[in-house]
């Protein structure tokens, strides 16, 4: 059995099925300590066969194009700026077939059904909210997020769920201490954000949550961690997480300007 193949009857034990739409957050060097002769090709290939045109495969391309307060800015220009979010990504925005969202701050590559019924123009004002291709995601109840070698600390979909569960900081932008704006600039213009995300280091409060509830059981092969999150799934442990401790979703106190600022936004709120 090759590598592909290996990790092929991997992906398909935890979920990965035809017609499904699956976005993938994944560190291939994780995935390469359990398939040593395995290239980001096999691993996208191999989730292509599984959910077939039919289903979809979607991988974040952000690029973090904002306007400073200097006034300084990198535009965004969808066919080249290169993906800050790892190898996996960046290499999947250049196959053939795939078709890259013009957020210039959050972009989405997407291949499959995503890639037609979405398209490239999708650029909303709300990039990881209402009118994203993770609100897309969260009305189909096929919907799959595969997180590969990666904890929650990178989990995008806890943004949409700030926003849809209106947490009190959800139109906060705690980026100012660093000058960033919360507008995006493209190569022909610049784009107001309503709900600019902020930091997601603690969103691993809700992975624990849901694995100490038995909401999700994590999938091991060899030293790397997979964990197949059903998207309806989510969005029902995110009405109990997300309204009823919203406080847990912050980092502590001291250790995170963002989060300091929006707990700052969030006691007045409050009180």
């Amino acid at each position: 059995m090759t590598a592909k193949d290996e990790f092929g009857h991997v992906l398909s034990t935890a979920g990965v099925y035809e017609g499904r739409h699956v976005l993938v957050h994944a560190s291939f060097r994780a995935i390469r300590s359990a398939f040593p002769d395995i290239s980001i090709g096999d691993v996208v290939g191999a989730v292509e066969h599984l959910v077939t045109p039919l289903g979809s495969l979607i991988i974040p391309s952000f690029s973090y194009c904002y306007k400073r307060s200097n006034g300084e800015y990198t535009a965004f220009l969808r066919d080249r700026s290169p993906s800050a979010v790892g190898a996996v990504s960046e290499a999947f925005r250049l196959m053939p077939g795939v078709v890259r969202t013009s957020s210039p701050t959050h972009s989405f590559s997407l291949w499959g059904k995503a890639a037609a019924e979405i398209g490239a123009a999708n650029c909303p004002a709300s990039p990881l909210g209402e009118g994203s291709v993770l609100d897309w995601m969260a009305r189909k109840a096929n919907s799959l997020i595969l997180m590969l070698g990666t904890d929650f600390s990178s989990f995008s979909f806890g943004h949409y769920l700030e926003m849809r569960n209106r947490v009190p900081w959800c139109n906060f932008s705690p980026w100012g201490y660093l000058g960033i704006l919360p507008i995006g600039v493209s190569e022909d213009r610049e784009i107001p954000i309503r709900e600019n995300p902020g930091c997601s280091r603690s969103f691993v409060t809700f992975e624990s949550y849901l694995l100490e509830q038995g909401i999700v059981e994590p999938h091991w092969h060899g030293e790397m961690r997979l964990l197949a999150l059903p998207v309806p799934r989510l969005l029902e442990a995110g009405e109990v997480f997300f309204v009823q401790t919203p406080e847990l979703l912050l980092c502590p106190k001291g250790t995170c300007k963002a989060c300091d600022s929006r707990r700052r936004v969030f006691l007045e709120r409050e009180g």
